[in-house]
């Protein structure tokens, strides 16, 4: 109520209707004024009714807010009311006062032993997840978290570079690549503790319709046999020596088919089960009966606080003086962010030479200087290990503009509603808008991108890919992947040749192969400008002294699972 009525306080009084504080508290006046009565009886203020009608009524206030805000952060921290605290950040208070309470409210984060000697790591996330149905999920966050709940038939090393046993202990296949039997475990437990068996994997393959993101996973099968509880046969309708590779993405996770998938009640294999999920938080707790090794922690609690109220309380300690000695860890992203061109509509970016003119202005180097950004690691492939520098000439652009037959017409230039997205965005607006290109910004939400809202009147979008540990079955991924840019936007034609050249590479059977059509796909997108490279981003981590063994796994984050306190 106060931070609602603060922006009319004056010395300690403010004037109020009572509709205000129904709408705010969502009740009756009764209710109001037996809150107002109890808050006289606290101590906290004095309410003086409105004489006449339309006259509104006063509040006098005890003490300053500021120092009830103080007061209620401590008596929060000593009971350990992490909730109360995060509740207390989502209100309307000044931010100034919200710097006050970071580093206090820090202590609270990061590793954490509570009673009965459990180890707890708590860590932050800045927004509403999407979606955690595998059958959907397509964004980081959402699929790292699907990678401690469930758990997939094999699983991709990349040290070895191999396939190797996760609830399949064994498979076959026969020489034309085309039937593939798998021998599962036994005694796997799912979270409900339901016993797993070849029905689940039948369940979960089945849940994948034509239309869905990852429906490419699943496509070419043609028939799927359980001969046993224990033994799966899985057809496909042509060779596909990839397959296995297939069978360990995330998104295939498994999921017991005698209860129906809940968001809110996610029941799978794996080392944690979700404990609890609402708008606050989400809470996984270690799995008991985890049929690997247990993890070492015993709570992960993810809580709900935007970026720009908080924006350093993470598992990532933030710099300052207590932590000086944390462990730093600095990683390029396996990932990059991009300039994607919408090849469905015919406008401007249907002609080459406005692309290159495009790419001459859309300088990494200079972006981050001017943004105050650190220097970046460009891209000029999906890895960041293949990514070299290339030259730009903005002297080009007036002369490629003029080729194009650029008229002036406005384009819409689309990026996440994300505050550093905007940023980056609004400075491409600017260099463009001095060559007499209109860049009009319009922002979009993960919810957005999922429901294909703007497909209809982007022209060109701001975005960024990330890899799994697996780089060649996300490279695969992001071109089969129908809800990512780069099947989405692109055109017939275009489509054609970078389906080709997938097919030969899920045909490969080395390494070395599949790199070469790698090679040949980057270029075909570069000197076509069909899409053009911004950056590596580049992760700076510091963690707290106590926490051991940090290990990055898929999409560049921590791997919860080997997590430990000193």
């Amino acid at each position: 109520m106060r931070a609602h009525l603060y922006s009319k306080e004056q010395n300690k009084q403010v004037t109020f209707k009572f509709e205000e504080l129904e709408t705010l508290w969502f009740c009756t006046r009764k209710n109001v004024k037996r809150k107002l009565k109890k808050f006289e009886e606290e101590d906290k203020l004095t309410y003086t009714p409105g004489i006449g009608r339309g006259n509104p009524s006063r509040l006098t206030f005890r003490q300053s807010f500021q120092k009830e805000v103080e007061q209620f952060v401590q008596e929060s921290m000593q009971q350990d009311k992490l909730d109360d605290l995060i509740h207390l950040l989502q209100l309307p208070i000044p931010k100034v006062w919200v710097a006050t309470i970071s580093p206090q409210l820090q202590k609270m984060f990061g590793m954490q032993e509570l009673k009965q000697e459990k180890d707890v790591l708590r860590t932050i996330i800045s927004r509403d997840l999407s979606t955690l149905d595998p059958v959907y999920s397509s964004i980081t966050v959402e699929n790292h978290m699907i990678q401690q709940l469930g758990d997939t038939l094999v699983t991709y090393s990349g040290k070895r570079d191999e396939i190797r046993p996760r609830l399949a202990h064994h498979w076959q296949v026969d020489e034309n690549n085309t039937t593939w039997t798998f021998y599962l475990r036994k005694g796997v437990r799912f979270h409900h503790q339901g016993v797993f068996t070849s029905g689940d994997v039948k369940h979960t393959l089945e849940r994948f319709k034509p239309g869905t993101p990852f429906y490419w996973l699943v496509s070419d099968i043609s028939e799927i046999n359980c001969p046993n509880r224990y033994q799966i046969t899985i057809k496909l309708n042509r060779s596909n020596p990839f397959f296995l590779r297939y069978l360990s993405s995330i998104n295939l996770s498994i999921l017991p088919k005698d209860v129906p998938f809940d968001e809110h009640q996610w029941i799978g294999t794996g080392p944690f089960r979700l404990k609890e999920r609402n708008k606050k938080r989400i809470v996984l707790e270690a799995f008991d009966q985890y049929f690997l090794e247990r993890p070492f922690l015993d709570r992960i609690e993810f809580w709900k606080i935007s970026m720009d109220t908080v924006k350093t309380v993470t598992y990532n300690i933030s710099v300052d003086e207590a932590f000086e000695e944390g462990i730093q860890k600095k990683e390029v992203e396996t990932g990059f962010r991009f300039l994607a061109f919408n090849f469905t509509k015919q406008t401007a970016v249907q002609n080459p030479h406005f692309r290159t003119a495009l790419f001459h202005l859309l300088d990494p180097y200079k972006m981050h200087h001017a943004l105050g950004l650190e220097i970046p690691v460009e891209a000029t492939s999906f890895f960041p290990w293949k990514s070299g520098q290339r030259s730009r000439d903005i002297e080009q652009v007036p002369g490629l503009l003029q080729l194009s037959g650029y008229q002036g017409e406005p384009l819409q230039l689309y990026c996440l509603d994300f505050p550093k997205a905007k940023e980056e965005a609004a400075w491409f607006q600017r260099q463009a808008s001095q060559y007499g290109i209109r860049l009009e910004l319009n922002s979009f939400s993960l919810e957005d991108f999922y429901s294909f809202t703007f497909d209809d009147t982007a022209d060109m979008v701001f975005m960024g890919e990330v890899s799994t540990s697996d780089y060649h079955l996300s490279f695969l991924g992001a071109f089969y992947n129908e809800v990512l840019l780069f099947r989405r936007f692109m055109a017939p034609d275009q489509l054609e040749k970078i389906d080709n050249w997938l097919e030969a590479f899920k045909q490969s059977t080395t390494n070395q192969e599949r790199e070469k059509i790698i090679d040949v796909m980057e270029d075909y997108l570069k000197d076509n400008h069909l899409i053009l490279f911004q950056h590596h981003p580049i992760k700076n981590r510091i963690f707290h002294p106590m926490i051991q063994d940090i290990r990055f796994k898929s999409f560049g984050q921590v791997d919860f699972r080997k997590l430990w306190v000193k």
